[in-house]
């Protein structure tokens, strides 16, 4: 039986999926929820929703955010930050199972999310890094923007930023890292 857990974002077991996941990320900003994955007791890796991303292309559109209520509307949109899913001897426990956890994170994100932020989530993103095909979000029936984001990578700092968001962002425009933009409406 698949099981989602919340576990802290210091998990141990979530750092070592982030070290060995191609993105290795150092860690999540902003408002997030983490989940180990867990079928029939066994761990096969973790799920992560967290705040929606400031600029996406087609994203805007696709969920009908302007300028006036971008603000307001990105809070309720729920970001598949990361997920690292491995098989145990070699194998999933079933059929399907990579599209069935991310189905499950989606039902139990939006109970998740509204309990602790008090949202009522409209929909989800997800950036996947080229050459990646985000097969798998296509099958759990994600759109798939057409324009890949340019590849910038920011971080934030300790300081005052210049926009409403907290910290000071540091922006790397050399090591270009372009991904598909996916999204999909909350239908639940």
């Amino acid at each position: 039986m698949l099981n989602l857990e919340i576990i802290k974002k210091s998990d141990p077991r979530l750092l070592q999926n982030m070290a060995v996941h191609y993105s290795q990320p150092k860690g999540f900003v902003g408002r997030s929820i983490c989940y180990a994955i867990l079928y029939d007791e066994l761990y096969y890796g973790a799920i992560v929703g967290g705040s929606s991303t400031k600029n996406l292309p087609g994203r805007d559109e696709f969920f009908e955010i302007s300028k006036n209520n971008k603000n307001e509307k990105l809070k309720y949109i729920i970001n598949n930050i990361f997920y690292h899913i491995e098989k145990i001897d070699n194998k999933y426990p079933r059929r399907n199972f990579t599209v069935l956890v991310l189905n499950e994170f989606i039902k139990q994100v939006t109970i998740d999310w509204k309990n602790k932020y008090g949202d009522n989530v409209i929909g989800y993103e997800s950036l996947v890094e080229i050459p990646r095909t985000g097969e798998i979000y296509l099958k759990a029936g994600w759109t798939k923007i057409e324009t890949p984001t340019k590849g910038y990578t920011c971080k934030r700092i300790g300081g005052k930023g210049t926009d409403s968001w907290g910290g000071k962002r540091i922006w790397n425009y050399k090591d270009l890292r372009p991904k598909w933009v996916f999204v999909k409406h909350n239908n639940l």
